[in-house]
């Protein structure tokens, strides 16, 4: 206790007043829903899943009283001096179709018909860069899973258009095979504050990443600028494959604070490879010409109340691929539980 409040103290010199301790946040679980009907299409990036839990934060100074505190001291933390760490996991399946899903025959102009189910374990570790000033994150995190019939795409998306009363997807035949998905992750992200009012708030969020793996590899690089009232002390909230995910959870003094806020973020990506586009690895299958270059725009609202956090997120991505006639969009319903 006594190595703890020194800590404390010790930042309490260096940070301003919205960062003057760690302010350790707690637990935190996160449901993501993302389906392109909101738009009124489907196809391509068609329906994204996700369930992610994050554990409580703990001091850097306690790194050692576990493995994976161990693990954050060993990996490098560049242009950060931190003083929280702590993991989490997550499990997402994603499905992909072509556009047009009521013909059985394969589609040699339109992207493969894919599902990827994968785990992602999580290390965050949160801190200042080396002046003090500016809050920072860093995320370690892999997908372990698979792409293929064993990703359950076909099931998944049949039975949400049963329960919806929809025509179901007939070219599931032509999918990607059974592979394996491997993926290592890296990412950092920076938070600017931009006081207006006691309570109303701007922030410029820049981040960037790098991805490498069997499924996608490529380089990250985007923004968030938020506005709103009472921000909570993250890192914006986020979609299912942002290179950054939602943080979040709830520190001591934002016990009673309710707030929300609107947010605008874009995304650009450079793929090396993209299973999804390419096909597979190790077996002929379908696939399209995949463009290099792929960005997305993000605009949504969120609602933050004392445990639970609400989010709307309205996506446009760019062309993906060289054949594809127009750019996509979809809609990301999340809600967190924190404690």
């Amino acid at each position: 206790m006594k190595s703890k409040f020194a800590l404390l103290l010790a930042l309490s010199a260096v940070c301003r007043a919205e960062d003057v301790a760690p302010d350790l946040k707690g637990h935190v679980v996160n449901l993501w829903l993302e389906n392109d009907l909101v738009v009124r299409t489907d196809g391509h990036y068609t329906h994204g899943t996700r369930v992610g839990y994050l554990g409580a934060e703990r001091a850097w100074e306690a790194h050692d009283e576990a493995w994976f505190g161990r693990l954050a001291e060993w990996l490098p933390t560049p242009w950060m001096d931190p003083v929280a760490w702590r993991g989490g996991i997550a499990i997402t399946q994603n499905i992909y179709t072509p556009r047009d899903i009521q013909y059985s025959t394969l589609l040699t102009e339109d992207r493969p018909y894919a599902g990827w189910m994968y785990l992602t374990p999580t290390l965050e570790r949160r801190g200042f860069t080396p002046s003090g000033k500016t809050p920072t994150l860093d995320i370690c995190s892999f997908n372990v899973g698979v792409v293929g019939p064993a990703a359950l795409g076909q099931e998944a998306q049949n039975w949400i258009h049963d329960t919806r009363n929809l025509p179901e997807a007939q070219g599931w035949n032509n999918q990607l095979r059974n592979e394996v998905d491997l993926d290592v992750r890296y990412a950092k992200a920076l938070r600017f504050d931009a006081p207006m009012t006691e309570t109303f708030h701007g922030q410029f969020i820049p981040h960037a990443g790098l991805q490498a793996g069997t499924v996608q590899s490529f380089a990250s690089v985007g923004a968030q600028w938020r506005v709103g009232w009472n921000l909570p002390g993250d890192f914006g909230w986020r979609s299912i494959d942002e290179i950054i995910p939602a943080s979040g959870g709830r520190a001591n003094a934002e016990h009673l604070k309710r707030g929300c806020y609107a947010f605008l973020g874009a995304e650009g990506r450079a793929f090396a490879n993209n299973m999804l586009l390419d096909g597979n690895l190790y077996h002929d299958s379908h696939h399209v010409e995949k463009r290099r270059l792929v960005g997305d725009i993000r605009v949504g609202l969120v609602y933050v109340g004392k445990r639970w956090e609400f989010a709307y997120t309205h996506a446009i991505r760019s062309k993906e691929f060289r054949q594809q006639k127009d750019v996509d969009s979809f809609g990301s319903l999340s809600v967190a539980f924190k404690w």
